[in-house]
């Protein structure tokens, strides 16, 4: 991997914590009310910013679809019991160029985990887009797609400007 794009990344969640220990059957009971419509339809308004009701009754039923995949409830609470994933310490061996892009008003993942990520990842820059919540490349993609390509320019750029003039870069 030569450069990295992080998008509203949830890199200091520590597993899944006491999840790990419920009992199965309260795993899955767990699982059944996250597809639930009124957890969906609240989670849907704090990722959006300022999504009229119309579509976000759109984003919820297009929240859900994974959800109906017939091995989501096994896999999630398989993931649950697990312990979930825990990167944070892995942070420092990231030494690619990262573009991180952050909704400006995410109301799931705070902005101040942006700029520590930030902090900790020594080649890195930081983006955010206004007027925006959890989703920016779906919320605003035009933008989240902009950034992306201004940081792969220039870091194509740079990577060029690096190259002895014998050598050939094939794009």
């Amino acid at each position: 991997v030569e450069n990295l794009v992080l998008i509203d990344a949830s890199v200091y969640a520590e597993g899944t914590g006491n999840l790990a220990k419920l009992p199965r059957a309260v795993a899955y009971a767990g699982v059944s009310i996250l597809k639930s419509f009124p957890l969906r339809l609240y989670t849907t308004f704090l990722a959006f910013k300022g999504v009229s009701f119309d579509t976000g009754l759109d984003w919820v039923n297009i929240g859900k679809l994974h959800c109906l995949y017939p091995w989501w409830e096994d896999a999630t609470v398989s993931f649950m019991i697990s312990g979930g994933y825990n990167v944070s310490r892995q942070i420092d061996q990231v030494k690619q160029k990262t573009l991180i892009i952050w909704g400006e008003d995410d109301q799931i993942i705070s902005n101040k985990l942006a700029v520590r990520l930030h902090r900790e990842l020594p080649n890195s820059i930081i983006r955010q887009i206004p007027d925006c919540g959890h989703l920016p490349h779906v919320e605003k993609p035009d933008s989240a797609a902009r950034l992306i390509l201004e940081f792969m320019q220039n870091h194509s750029c740079q990577k060029k400007a690096q190259l002895a003039p014998t050598e050939e870069v094939v794009y």
